[in-house]
């Protein structure tokens, strides 16, 4: 009884604390921002002693991480897709016409090893309908790639060859692509490429791997998905109504195969099929024809499908080759560790490692260019060769990025 009696007092004690602390942090407690209102970090190296330079160039870091964030959140929201930053980097650029003002929240200054460095805490606002529709905008021009299309086809033993003015087959293709939003690169730069080397009007499109100069030619036209496919027409029997009385109408068939080559990253097939168009006509000279139309119309539905389908899905686990030199083992480790820490890579297999000349492959969300703006972008914020090197990217092109670190 006299334990109870000398713990109550203590109980109740303990629960006015309590009470009292709960009702000082619900004081201090911060209101909820907007949507458009976004708190981030920015940091840069301070440079010669000039600290307002960095403070400009630690604003506009901070800049760039409230418009990723919100970027992000809406790529996510809009696309579907688990990780949207780094499909916004085309946006990064345009930072300050997104954000319509800022109040700095405080400021700090440190060291990266022996590298002065200033930090900033921004509040940004940003203009939500112009970057809502710059996203619109972003996702049409991403998820919507260039496509390149070579199609072989014989009508009635009559072989055309690819990029052939009377192919009416790939025309047909290319066209109903069109006409459903794809974005198609034109038929004549396809055409002006194969002349320089007509052999490749004769290759087998069923059986392209992997360095296929087919593969060089639609690259070269600057396509980032290229279909290929081939296609027959077979002349279909009279149809014969009940009574044995045979129609005036003539009917044929075209069939054949289809394929979708990513361009970019490790030249992944994603997409396959095969389809069969029908027409009819009095005339078999058009029946064979519709038949072409038809098998075009229906490739080009599921084409445009399986594209629009796969296409984020692809840009998430892209592979992109990082080459680079100038980097010790130890610092290159650090620049491992950083760039799993500061930008979008999500793995990193290292192939080669050396001071003359290391090659990385990375799991990316998002082309090669997309990657090396990123890293111009992130590249004077808080990775640790700052102290001592600069990084500079020498080339950007079909899944390789070059780049160099020097000396200051």
């Amino acid at each position: 009884m006299f334990n109870r009696l000398r713990l109550a007092p203590l109980t109740g004690v303990l629960i006015l604390t309590i009470l009292a602390c709960a009702g000082s942090n619900s004081a201090q407690k911060q209101p909820t921002l907007p949507d458009n209102v976004v708190t981030a970090m920015g940091e840069a190296p301070i440079y010669q002693g000039d600290l307002a330079l960095a403070r400009n160039k630690a604003l506009k870091d901070a800049k760039l991480n409230a418009i990723r964030k919100l970027v992000g959140e809406q790529i996510t929201e809009k696309s579907g897709v688990s990780d949207g930053q780094s499909l916004g980097s085309k946006l990064y650029g345009k930072t300050d016409s997104f954000v319509k003002k800022y109040d700095i929240i405080s400021e700090e200054q440190w060291k990266l090893d022996t590298q002065d460095m200033i930090r900033l805490n921004v509040r940004c606002e940003v203009e939500a309908t112009k970057l809502s529709t710059a996203v619109d905008a972003l996702l049409d021009d991403v998820g919507n790639p260039r496509i390149a299309v070579l199609v072989q086809t014989v009508v009635n033993g009559k072989s055309y060859p690819i990029g052939s003015a009377t192919n009416i087959a790939e025309a047909e293709l290319i066209e109903k692509l069109r006409t459903k939003g794809n974005k198609v690169v034109d038929s004549s730069q396809l055409t002006a490429l194969l002349k320089k080397n007509p052999s490749l009007a004769k290759l087998d499109l069923t059986s392209v791997e992997e360095g296929s100069p087919l593969l060089t030619l639609a690259q070269d036209s600057g396509a980032e998905v290229l279909i290929v496919a081939k296609v027959s027409t077979t002349d279909q029997k009279p149809v014969v109504l009940p009574g044995g009385k045979k129609t005036d109408f003539l009917s044929s068939a075209a069939t054949g195969p289809y394929r979708i080559i990513q361009l970019w990253g490790d030249g992944k097939i994603f997409g396959s099929g095969s389809l069969e168009g029908r027409g009819a006509d009095i005339t078999q000279e058009v029946s064979r024809e519709q038949a072409v139309k038809d098998w075009a119309n229906l490739v080009s539905g599921k084409v445009g499908k399986q594209i629009k389908d796969e296409w984020f899905k692809l840009t998430e686990q892209n592979t992109v080759i990082l080459k680079f030199k100038g980097l010790g083992l130890e610092d290159a480790i650090n620049f491992k560790n950083d760039l799993m820490e500061y930008t979008s890579v999500k793995q990193i297999n290292d192939r080669k490692t050396e001071m003359n000349g290391s090659e990385w492959e990375l799991t990316y969300p998002g082309k090669e260019s997309m990657f090396a703006e990123e890293l111009m972008y992130k590249k004077d914020s808080s990775f640790r060769f700052l102290s001592s090197k600069t990084l500079s990217i020498n080339s950007s092109k079909r899944g390789v990025v070059e780049a160099e670190f020097r000396n200051k």
